[in-house]
Formats: structure tokens, C-alpha cells, sequence
């Protein structure tokens, strides 16, 4: 290793004194952080309303555009989970709507296009005061770029905001806890970032809980933090008793039986699979930020044993900006354990958890570890001390994660509703009938079909006589729906089509074999009672069109 031992001795003293003042950024900071914030920004936003929206995504739409009697009743009912995010898509939409945007796929993605634009900037402020500006830099443009990001930047979904949330609370939580000024109203505002990201999700709980071991770690570590965080332990403990009695009341719904019986019970394999979606699946992107990660932590390991053997290792001859170096670099495991926990607690205690009856192992929650997954790629930069190499994995790094970015927008879609929606649009006519199957709350075909009916409006609608069909208003009461089963039922369809002229079969998302069956079953029906007109079939949806009359 190549040296300079005043810079580095000044850069660690700057860095302290940052520490110790508070939050300090000169406008060229503020720069660099909106120039990384606009470069998210523009990525989420390249091709946003091409993909079609997908079930969740038109659930979260159709669920916010209800009256707010109705939303409410229903997030504190059913559907206890994404209560923050569903309120305000609701404002959103209803702000939108005012200024005369139609609810079009850009309109009711672009929320969680700028939370995620904010969580790049932020990660920025984060490691710039622990790694340095550059390396900073580099860690915020991988995040920015990371495949699993992208796709929930791109979905209107409460992952984004939940993200920027979480990276607020670890920001004030590690400002309140270092002798910094304004220490009450850092732990005023981690109280409230935390209790907010907790009714944004309740994956977020895993993170809290991470936040947790780490700060317990740090009172163990022989590390210059342990005084700071025994001293204010009192006050994260009090903090964390305001967050857990403001969650009462999600607590409460969350116990009314589980969401997730959809997910299986994880095994090695998908913790393999994990790392696949992380990066993309590319293998490059896999084996240079993990080479980078394992190298990083390696050396940070041998600079510690270097910086506890330094007398013996001067009186061996050893040149001394090594073991300067090495006290830099043992220096930064406090922060470095405080990412190793933000990663590896989600990812542990999830699959762990989700070996019994409550199913909590799926990367859609686990979008929480892309930020440290990103922070730690960076130290393979921080350990070197030659430029020459810091540039090398700066380029490896960064061109590995570029590559990448072009192989998510191609795949962004993940059901196709679009097409076939559209298709319907073209060729209704008054008194056409609907008839949508499955239009069981976790099929939700009815759903995402009046997602684009709404979204492209054109008087075309599910009336209250369509066999089988969805009611929100029944769901936010808990009321039994009308059976999903009378849209392939022959005797209910028989009296339907004497209501209308012509009749739109719509099949969509089926959850078996046997259901598929049916199904098929009442298209034979169809076929042998009424005139088959015209048909479009995608992956996702069949649409029929039968003439009654």
C-alpha cells in the first residue's frame, strides 16, 4: 500500500470533528447530493408507464381511490399492513385528479419514483460522514442503479417510502446517538421516522430490531463509540417504548390472522436466490460487489490485528504509515458492524421466522438490505490507499452496476393487463356486460380490469348485477362477497346475458388447476349458448366476446 500519512491522519481528524459538531455540508455537498438524487430520479422515471400495472400495483390503486371512510375502515380491517402508503396515494390521487391527471400508470408510480430519488440522496449524506465524499458517491450511484431498487422504484407499491423512511431512522438514530448538538430533537425525529416506517410496513420491525444489535454490539466493542452509546442508551430505550405504544393499534390489526400463506416455507436455495434478484442476475455484478464486500471486510480484519500488534510490529521494522493505515481502518468498525447488522439480521431472522406458520422470507420485503448491501460493496475502495487502485474498483464497481441497469427496464413488466384492457376499451358498446373471474381478493381479475377502466375512462363498467363481482365496500366491512365462483356458473351467466346484448368474459390470474378447469369449463358454455365474436389472449388475460342477442 501506497501512502500519505498526513492526509490520512487529516482526513480522520476532519471526519471526528464532523462527528463531534454535527451535520456539516458545504454547498458542493448539497450539490453532489441532488445530482445523485436526479440521477435516480431520472432512471425511475425512464419508461415508467410502459409496463403494464399488475395486480398488487392496481390493488393499491383501487384501494386508495375509495372514499376515505371506506379506505379507512378497510386499512384498519382487512388489510392492516401499508396503512401510511395507502393514505397518502389516496391525497395523491386525489390531488392529481384535481389538476386533471387521469390516474395513468406514470401518475400513480411517480410517489415511489421520488422516495426513491430521496433514499439516493440520503444514503449519500450517510456514508459521506463515515467513508468520505467520493466513496460516498460511488455507494449512492450503486444504489441508484441496483436492480432490485429499480423495481420497486418503479411500483406503486409501499417499498420506496418505506426504504426512504427506514434510512431516515438509522440517519437520526446514529445522530442522536453521537455527540452531536440538538440531541433531543434527533431522537424526536427517530421516534417519528421509525413509527412512521413501521405503519408504512411491518417488515420494518426486522430492521428496528437490527438497529438493536448493532447499538447492543457497540456497548461491547472496544471501539471509540461505546461511551457515546452507553450514555445514551436510556434514551434509545425510551425512544423504542414510544415507537412500540404509538404501533399499538397496527400491532392490534396485524394479529387478525395472516397475509402471507401465499409465500412457502424457505430453504438454502432461496437464499441463492436472493442474491440472484439483488443483482439482476448477473453473475459479474454478483462477483464484483461481493469480492468487493469479502475483500473490504477482510482487510478491515487484518488491520485490526496490525492495529493491536503495532508495538511489536514497529520494533520488527515495519514502516509506520501501515499501521496509521490500519488504525483508519479498524476506526471504521463501528459503522461497518452497523451495516453487517442492517443486512444480515433482515435476511437471518426472516428465514428463520418463516420456517413456522407465519411466512415472512420474500425479497419483496428483503428490498430493505439493498442500502448496506450497497454501503458495504464500497469498502473495497476504502481500503486501499493507492489512487490507482481506488479508481480500479471504482470502475469495476460502477461499470458492473451500470450494465446491469439495462437489463430491468426490458423485464420491468410482470403481468400484462394493459394490452387486453385497452383491446376491451376499443370495442365497447352501451350495455355491454362484464363478467370477470377470479375475483377472489388474491386473484383480484375484476381489479386490475377496473384499474384501466378507471385510468382510461370511457363510461365502460362492471354493473352491480356482474356474477361474482368485487366489493370494496363489502371488503372494508368484512362482509362475505358474492361468490367468485357465479362468473363461471351457467345459470348465472344465462341470467346476466338476458340483461345485455353482448357480454365481455374476462379471465384472468385462476390460483389452481381445479379453478382453471371450471373455467374452461364455462367458456365450452359460453361457446355452445351464444355467438363467439372476437377473442385477445395475453399471458396474464383471455377476453371473450360473446353476442347474447
Amino acid at each position: 500500500m501506497v501512502h500519505d500519512s498526513n492526509t490520512l491522519q487529516d482526513n480522520h481528524i476532519s471526519r471526528i470533528a464532523r462527528l463531534r459538531r454535527g451535520i456539516t455540508a458545504t454547498p458542493a455537498t448539497w450539490l453532489i447530493c441532488i445530482l445523485l438524487a436526479l440521477l435516480s430520479f431520472i432512471l425511475n422515471m425512464l419508461y415508467l408507464g410502459r409496463a403494464s400495472i399488475w395486480f398488487d400495483e392496481a390493488f393499491s390503486v383501487e384501494l386508495a381511490r375509495q372514499p376515505l371512510p371506506v379506505l379507512w375502515r378497510t386499512i384498519f380491517g382487512p388489510e392492516p399492513n401499508m396503512e401510511l402508503y395507502y393514505l397518502l396515494l389516496h391525497f395523491w390521487l386525489r390531488l392529481t385528479g384535481w389538476s386533471g391527471f387521469l390516474p395513468v400508470e406514470w401518475v400513480v408510480r411517480f410517489p415511489s419514483v421520488l422516495c426513491s430519488a430521496l433514499s439516493t440522496g440520503l444514503l449519500f449524506l450517510l456514508a459521506r460522514r463515515y467513508l468520505g465524499t467520493l466513496v460516498a458517491a460511488v455507494a449512492a450511484v450503486l444504489y441508484a442503479t441496483n436492480y432490485l431498487q429499480l423495481v420497486y422504484a418503479q411500483q406503486t407499491r409501499a417499498y420506496a417510502l418505506q426504504l426512504l423512511l427506514l434510512m431516515l431512522s438509522w440517519f437520526t438514530l446514529l445522530l442522536a446517538m453521537q455527540k452531536v448538538s440538538h440531541e433531543k430533537r434527533w431522537w424526536i425525529s427517530y421516534v417519528l421516522v421509525t413509527t412512521l416506517a413501521i405503519y408504512t410496513h411491518l417488515f420494518s420491525l426486522f430492521v428496528i430490531f437490527a438497529q438493536f444489535i448493532a447499538l447492543a454490539g457497540l456497548l461491547v466493542l472496544p471501539t471509540e463509540w461505546r461511551l457515546q452509546i452507553r450514555s445514551r442508551m436510556p434514551a434509545y430505550l425510551l425512544s423504542l417504548v414510544v415507537v412500540a405504544l404509538a404501533s399499538i393499534p397496527m400491532f392490534l390489526e396485524s394479529l387478525h390472522g395472516s397475509k402471507t400463506g401465499w409465500l412457502f416455507i424457505p430453504h438454502l436455495h432461496e437464499l441463492l436466490s436472493l442474491f440472484t434478484i439483488i443483482s439482476g442476475s448477473n453473475n459479474r455484478y454478483l462477483f464484483v460487489v461481493g469480492g468487493s464486500i469479502l475483500m473490504g471486510i477482510l482487510v478491515m480484519c487484518l488491520a485490526t490485528w496490525i492495529h493491536f500488534t503495532a508495538a511489536r510490529l514497529r520494533s520488527a521494522g515495519q514502516r509506520r504509515p501501515v499501521i496509521q493505515k490500519a488504525e483508519l481502518l479498524s476506526q471504521l468498525w463501528p459503522f461497518v458492524w452497523i451495516l453487517l447488522c442492517w443486512f444480515v439480521v433482515p435476511i437471518v431472522v426472516s428465514y428463520l421466522v418463516s420456517q413456522g406458520s407465519l411466512r415472512l422470507f420474500s425479497t419483496r420485503y428483503l428490498v430493505v438490505v439493498v442500502p448496506p448491501f450497497c454501503l458495504l460493496a464500497v469498502l473495497g475502495i476504502v481500503i486501499w490507499q493507492w489512487r490507482v487502485l481506488q479508481v480500479l474498483m471504482i470502475c469495476l464497481l460502477l461499470g458492473s452496476a451500470l450494465l446491469v441497469v439495462p437489463h430491468y427496464y426490458p423485464n420491468a413488466q410482470i403481468e400484462e393487463w394493459n394490452t387486453a384492457v385497452h383491446w376491451l376499451l376499443a370495442r365497447s358498446q352501451p350495455d355491454d356486460g362484464l363478467v370477470c373471474y377470479d375475483n377472489a381478493t388474491t386473484q383480484g381479475c375484476q381489479i386490475a380490469v377496473e384499474y384501466y377502466l378507471h385510468a382510461y375512462p370511457d363510461g365502460t363498467h362492471f354493473s352491480e348485477d356482474s356474477p361474482g363481482a368485487f366489493s370494496w365496500d363489502k371488503f372494508s366491512r368484512d362482509l362475505p362477497q358474492t361468490n367468485p365462483a357465479l362468473a363461471i356458473d351457467p345459470i348465472a351467466l344465462a341470467t346476466y346475458a338476458r340483461e345485455h346484448p353482448r357480454i365481455f368474459m374476462i379471465t384472468g390470474r385462476i390460483a389452481t388447476d381445479a379453478d382453471a378447469t371450471q373455467a374452461r369449463k364455462a367458456e365450452q358454455w359460453l361457446d355452445q349458448h351464444y355467438r363467439f365474436d372476437n377473442q385477445i389472449v395475453t399471458r396474464t388475460v383471455t377476453i371473450r366476446l360473446y353476442r347474447t342477442k
